[in-house]
């Protein structure tokens, strides 16, 4: 609790007031969907939060998302796309259980900083999990991934921006290189077939999505994984890398 005090009081004479950032940081693994949150104890009330923080006063907004995901998970260079702002006019956390713990004589001042209305610009990026290893600082006591699909869970409205930043994905599916950015180089067509409805939240016949993949020739094969299973899958690549788009490009509509 005195670390978060400490870090709150150093931010009324830094950072601009009533600003905020909020990263979604999209990956997948098994399967599923994943986005990075970090978790912090008030008292006995544990928050589970997605990456965030303040803008300092002399701080370009680009530096500031960097220097607020290194700090949050331990991620360095990272590409970001803004994807919304959250700024209602009662878009405040005061009645949140966890921040109205703060509210005594002794934590006052505290509380009323952070319980004003704040702005949040919010940002999504796309990592490969198998390259990530997340570490958590300052007063956080934990990053981690969590399911898209376990995002009710978050605090404040945390949930709600989640939400915004997953139709973001699926809206920008036909137009970017999402598949080859969340995707390790080699893959399944099964994870393949899995990531885009999982981003899509939809199911997807599965002989459809095959064969349209398949005659796109946009993926190559390059060979098999042959990981104790009976009948070995083929392995897959991107035929143009982490750019690759394969719904803009050849309009498969799934």
């Amino acid at each position: 609790m005195d670390i978060i005090k400490k870090y709150v009081q150093s931010l009324e004479q830094k950072a601009i007031p009533q600003l905020s950032v909020n990263c979604v940081i999209f990956s997948f693994h098994e399967k599923m969907l994943k986005v990075v949150v970090n978790k912090v104890t008030i008292e006995d009330t544990t928050m589970t939060l997605l990456p965030g923080g303040f803008v300092m006063q002399t701080e370009d907004l680009t530096v500031a998302v960097e220097r607020i995901v290194r700090e949050s998970t331990g991620l360095e260079k990272i590409l970001f796309s803004q994807f919304a702002v959250f700024g209602d006019a009662s878009r405040s956390f005061g009645g949140d259980a966890a921040y109205k713990k703060l509210k005594t004589t002794e934590n006052k001042k505290l509380f009323d900083w952070i319980s004003k209305r704040f702005i949040s610009i919010c940002y999504l990026a796309l990592v490969d999990f198998n390259k990530i290893e997340l570490k958590p600082t300052q007063f956080l006591e934990g990053a981690e991934w969590l399911s898209v699909s376990e995002g009710k869970i978050l605090s404040l409205d945390h949930t709600e921006i989640l939400r915004s930043a997953h139709a973001f994905l699926a809206k920008e599916l036909p137009y970017a290189p999402i598949e080859s950015n969340l995707l390790p180089s080699r893959f399944t067509l099964p994870e393949l077939h899995a990531l885009i409805e999982a981003i899509l939240d939809r199911s997807i016949d599965r002989p459809n999505f095959r064969r349209k993949i398949l005659k796109s020739n946009q993926i190559v094969k390059v060979g098999q994984n042959s990981s104790g299973k009976r009948r070995p899958a083929d392995l897959y690549t991107f035929k143009h890398g982490r750019k690759t788009n394969l719904i803009d490009d050849y309009k498969l509509g799934f």
